[in-house]
């Protein structure tokens, strides 16, 4: 039997001291992996990157010293990458899509007039030459 060392105060044995509990990381790694999927499939693009990133830095560190992740950790890790790798498809094929498809693009600069004010092509040089880009007039309601 080992022996705990006591507390001088009260001649009782300490409890042993407490360690982060790496599954309560797991588990929350695995809730932002899932969240991150969910917000790929609802079409919103930063969420999706930010609680990915989250996930697998969580999942990383439920770790701890053990030599393997755990179930819930590597969840988390898949969901949270399948999410990321998602996001950056619908992005880029939406880019591809707008920079293809003239009716897309027509479409694009219809709704980005009504917004900004100003077309596609015009932010874009814009953003080339270091211009200021207007806010969207919404903001201002």
């Amino acid at each position: 039997m080992e022996s705990q060392p006591y507390n001088p105060y009260t001649n009782r044995p300490c409890p042993p001291p407490s360690r982060p509990n790496g599954d309560t990381l797991a588990t929350a790694a695995m809730v932002l992996g899932i969240l991150a999927i969910v917000m790929c499939a609802t079409f919103t693009l930063y969420p999706a990157f930010i609680l990915g990133s989250i996930s697998v830095v969580l999942a990383l560190l439920s770790r701890g010293t053990a030599a393997h992740a755990s179930a819930k950790a590597r969840i988390g890790m898949i969901c949270a990458a399948a999410g990321i790798m998602f996001n950056c498809l619908l992005i880029g094929s939406t880019y591809h899509a707008v920079r293809t498809d003239p009716q897309v693009l027509e479409k694009a600069n219809e709704l980005i007039k009504e917004q900004y004010g100003m077309t596609y092509e015009e932010i874009i040089n814009a953003i080339l030459n270091g211009e200021e880009i207007p806010y969207p007039q919404s903001f201002y309601r």
